[in-house]
């Protein structure tokens, strides 16, 4: 008499299926059926991709389930076997097709004969001789298997706890599959009824859904973009819209007519009630610096629209504050503040004026929620993994609830009646060419990937490409060959964000703002991305360009005031060139004198770097306050710009001349070509006939809803 198993066998791994059971070094964990599940099939077909269209299939058939079931399935199973996504030993993802797994393995056959065991066990040998055995030795040996029985109770009683105390994913359902993009949402308190956010390339609307019957209504049909809805009673709405830079906040009760309660010209968002004080609506307004804070935490009242400044009662708000969330008893404001130096999630007592800063763990923070008064629910990222976290408001500690899909942010997450409720958005960034002369337009579809590329500039003879890309899980510089249509990863530095690189004048050079644990200014070498100096930095710098001999970089700082330094290459130490200035900046070819963008004269100067004379150059550029460094280029004697208007980019060249003693007329412009909505150009190459410029793909995401138990 025998029974066999089919088991197997890899990097000291015992699996083991039918149990569950993952056995390494003598050490059993038991894992869940659809992981074991996931690893038997991903094994059985090793070395070979499985899309996730087949892991759909096998793992939830005659089951419509959403794709982060998948994510959450290989996060769980990399977890077991402590692999690592950006190393991994065992699984492999293989982008835009599946995963692979890349261990190697052995099958077992584990056969049993009940005929070949011996007469009498081991254990009652031991039994028979126990007359032979010293007394010390057995009662050490009783203490021993007291001591272990007690570890394995205790550990068994932790791992119990641990998994009470860990949500546990259900069913992923879509609540939303209409064109485009679902995101922000709110829910009425009696959970029947929900508005959200559609939005595609063209347009912005918002929709009233009741959960009973599945049915959708359209609520907007204007050309205003509206964002932020809240719920003020079961038959009202309030929240924002915006057009042409004019932002209102907005009383709407269904059925009637929308009523403006508050307009600006700056931009406005993160609408929030007390349940304390209702009639009390909460809101940002950027406010730019203007009184040293980029933006105001206000106080609407909804009976006489009286607004009151937040911040000239409760001191201690910092200068960047986004995402207000209250307290179910109204006594405590959460928010979080994602600025150069780092991110952190904060709390604030409205009574004692006592802020406390809950984490600072986040690589960046989508949005914020309460779940009760002990939990707090996050959308970001946390090192280089996307998600939704829970956070311990008592310990502070940080629970992963759902790790996004590769290429998808999640940008809001809510909690109700133990259902997860979340909005997941891509709308990838893509590197194309314009080719000025002939208005065509080149995609690069060798050098875009499903990551995020971004800020690509030229090399000298427009070769190859600089850009930064995400597709190792980390922000790195990759280059692109155009000729041979070949990327390769240039650094090796992990970082969380790179500002756009600049190549010095020789091109042995590469200059970048980069952010890991802090914000860095970095010289690397352009051939192999190896690090030659670096320097901490307070707050975010543009580098605009090397000198005419690359032994210092011209970099300007875009905060409050806009000043262009000079820093040494080897030191990393600045020097003040000319305040109120940025955006563009070119040494001449002798290193007399420097051409810039000064922003109190309005426009491109030359400046004498030993005399310090300024000889204007133009200032008729349109929306010059608007344009981000790249966009703005000196080429001969014209100068290269985006003219921006809404969504619409254009292309335009002005003329270089000294202002003060030519006739022309100063809005003398020739217009070159329009480029694709919201796209921005990120680098012109030498002689002005081919620009770079980035898109954004047309968004694309839904509201899903996930089943939590405990």
């Amino acid at each position: 008499m025998s029974c066999s198993q089919r088991d197997f066998t890899f990097s000291n791994y015992v699996v083991k299926p039918q149990a569950n059971l993952l056995i390494k070094n003598g050490r059993e964990k038991r894992i869940e059926t659809k992981v074991m599940s996931l690893l038997t099939l991903l094994v059985s077909q090793k070395e070979q991709v499985i899309t996730r269209k087949k892991i759909l299939t096998t793992i939830w058939p005659n089951v419509v389930v959403g794709d982060e079931a998948i994510s959450q399935l290989i996060y769980s199973l990399r977890n077991a076997l402590g692999d690592d996504a950006k190393n991994p030993q065992y699984i492999e993802t293989i982008p835009k097709k599946g995963y692979r797994f890349i261990a190697e393995v052995n099958m077992v056959e584990e056969t049993v004969s009940v005929s070949s065991l011996p007469e009498e066990s081991t254990s009652n040998a031991q039994i028979k001789n126990k007359g032979n055995l010293p007394i010390k030795w057995l009662l050490r040996s009783c203490v021993l298997m007291v001591t272990v029985l007690l570890i394995i109770w205790f550990v068994s009683r932790l791992f119990l706890q641990s998994n009470e105390a860990k949500p546990i994913i259900g069913s992923i359902l879509p609540v939303t599959q209409d064109v485009g993009a679902e995101g922000d949402f709110s829910f009425h308190k009696d959970h029947k009824k929900m508005v959200y956010v559609n939005s595609t390339h063209k347009r912005i609307d918002l929709y009233l859904k009741t959960l009973e019957n599945n049915q959708t209504q359209q609520l907007t049909d204007d050309l205003w973009g509206e964002y932020s809805p809240l719920w003020l009673d079961e038959s009202t709405l309030l929240y924002i819209r915006s057009k042409s830079k004019k932002y209102q906040i907005i009383r709407h009760k269904l059925q009637q007519k929308a009523e403006i309660i508050f307009e600006s010209k700056n931009y406005i968002s993160s609408l929030a009630i007390n349940s304390t004080t209702p009639n009390e609506l909460t809101f940002i307004e950027y406010d730019y610096y203007r009184h040293n804070r980029l933006n105001e935490l206000k106080s609407l009242n909804l009976i006489n629209n009286k607004v009151t400044f937040l911040q000239d009662s409760q001191l201690n708000l910092p200068n960047e504050i986004h995402n207000p969330t209250y307290a179910l008893d109204g006594n405590t404001i959460y928010f979080y503040a994602n600025n150069d130096e780092r991110t952190e999630i904060v709390a604030l007592n409205l009574a004692s004026n006592d802020y406390t800063t809950i984490t600072t763990q986040f690589t960046s923070v989508a949005h914020i929620s309460l779940i009760d008064d002990a939990y707090l629910l996050v959308s970001g990222q946390l090192s280089t993994t996307k998600g939704i976290w829970r956070i311990n408001l008592n310990d502070h500690s940080i629970t992963s609830i759902l790790p996004s899909t590769s290429g998808q942010n999640i940008v809001r997450a809510m909690m109700r009646n133990k259902q997860l409720y979340y909005a997941n958005y891509s709308a990838s960034l893509n590197q194309s060419i314009a080719s000025i002369n002939t208005k065509k337009i080149d995609q690069l579809p060798k050098l875009n990937s499903n990551a995020d590329e971004y800020s690509s500039v030229f090399s000298k003879d427009s070769s190859n490409i600089y850009f930064v890309s995400d597709r190792t899980g980390y922000h790195e510089i990759w280059t692109y060959d155009v000729k041979k249509q070949r990327a390769r990863q240039v650094s090796q530095i992990q970082a969380k964000y790179i500002n756009r690189p600049v190549l010095s004048k020789t091109e042995d050079y590469m200059a970048i703002v980069y952010k890991s644990e802090e914000l860095t200014l970095a010289i690397l070498s352009a051939a192999n991305g190896k690090l030659i100096s670096k320097a901490s930095i307070p707050s975010m710098k543009y580098i605009l360009s090397w000198s005419t001999n690359d032994e210092s970089l011209f970099i300007s700082e875009h905060k409050e005031n806009v000043n262009i330094y000079q820093y040494d290459r080897e030191t990393l130490q600045p020097k003040l060139i000319q305040k109120k200035a940025g955006l563009f900046a070119e040494q001449s070819s002798d290193s007399e004198t420097l051409t810039l963008v000064d922003y109190k004269f309005g426009g491109v100067i030359k400046l004498n770097l030993i005399n310090r004379e300024i000889l204007p150059l133009n200032n008729s550029i349109a929306s010059l306050i608007d344009l981000l460094p790249g966009e703005l280029k000196v080429v001969k004697q014209s100068i290269m710009a985006v003219k921006k208007d809404g969504s619409k980019r254009q292309v335009h060249s002005y003329p270089l001349f000294n202002s003060e003693i030519n006739s022309m007329n100063k809005s003398d412009k020739t217009f070159l070509m329009d480029l694709p909505d919201w796209s921005y150009i990120t680098d012109f190459n030498s002689n002005g006939t081919k620009a770079l410029f980035t898109t954004r793909a047309a968004p694309q995401g839904d509201i899903m809803k996930i089943e939590i138990s405990h």
